[in-house]
């Protein structure tokens, strides 16, 4: 026994680091708090209703346009994905409406961005117990003469997000911008070029030129729309129910709308240098007639 323990002398050391467990050490990713849509959906479930939720970005995953994957289904589709139309602009002159939010995403996919105005959940009994649906009003713009409103309704916060960015992309406007203020006089695109009053129920919004400096001197449901239009300065007037966000919301985009129905002779505004849609890349403005000055 003695010569083999002398032959031997690790058996009883490697036997004994058998019978240890091997201690691994494991690195377990942090678990971050994230704050989603569906923490509404379950305030739902439980028969709470949350607080409306306004000016409010929920946390989304962003779609990404793939030009290659989208299959037309109109003719004005047709002609954009063909190369028959080269902007946006051309596309509003038409006169045709837009019915597919792809004929948008081609030509601002890069610098499109929207935000959630107005959540609101309404609940009713039924025989086979409570049922819930949401509605929600988005804005979407590309800070740069284009933007859009846009609402829907549905039974999950998450896909009603998603239709009510396709309605506002499908409600898309171009703008008309200048230096209309007479305290101002720099005749560059900040502000809009003339007075106009929107109007949407019992809301009805006001809108006038500002000098440069004063910035969004209006509510914060309007604040939200100019921003995303690309304007600078403003002043604003509102009479009415203007807590009701939607009726706020639809009375600034129908203020802006009107920027565009009056008619300007096409000198005179080359003289003010007034902008229709975005700036070019080179930073020179865009006439009404379309043609770089």
């Amino acid at each position: 026994m003695t010569e083999e323990k002398q032959k031997h002398p690790e058996t009883k050391d490697e036997e004994g680091a058998r019978e240890q467990p091997a201690v691994v050490e494991i690195e377990l990713p942090e678990v971050q708090e994230e704050v989603t849509a569906s923490v509404v959906e379950e305030e739902a479930a439980r028969g709470k209703r949350p607080e409306v939720v306004k000016s409010r970005r929920l946390p989304r995953e962003k779609e990404t346009f793939d030009e290659a994957m989208w299959v037309p289904r109109t003719n004005l589709g047709h002609m954009v994905k063909e190369g028959k139309i080269g902007s946006l602009h051309e596309v509003l002159e038409t006169g045709v409406p837009i019915r597919e939010p792809e004929i948008v995403d081609k030509f601002l996919k890069d610098t499109l961005t929207d935000e959630v105005l107005y959540v609101n959940m309404v609940q009713r009994m039924t025989d086979s117990g409570r049922r819930t649906r949401f509605s929600i009003t988005v804005v979407v713009g590309n800070g740069n003469g284009y933007v859009g409103l846009g609402m829907a309704r549905g039974k999950e916060v998450g896909p009603t997000i998603k239709k009510a960015i396709d309605n506002a992309k499908l409600n898309i406007i171009e703008l008309i911008r200048g230096c209309g203020s007479w305290e101002c006089g720099c005749m560059n695109p900040h502000s809009i070029p003339f007075k106009v009053t929107g109007k949407a129920g019992s809301t009805e919004v006001t809108i006038s030129p500002a000098p440069r400096g004063v910035g969004l001197a209006v509510n914060d449901v309007a604040k939200k729309i100019f921003k995303l239009a690309g304007i600078n300065d403003i002043w604003g007037f509102s009479r009415g129910q203007t807590k009701t966000t939607v009726n706020n919301a639809m009375a600034v985009m129908d203020a802006l709308k009107r920027l565009s129905l009056m008619k300007v002779p096409k000198g005179r505004s080359e003289e003010l240098k007034h902008v229709l849609g975005p700036l070019s890349v080179q930073g020179s403005p865009m006439t009404i007639g379309g043609d770089e000055k």
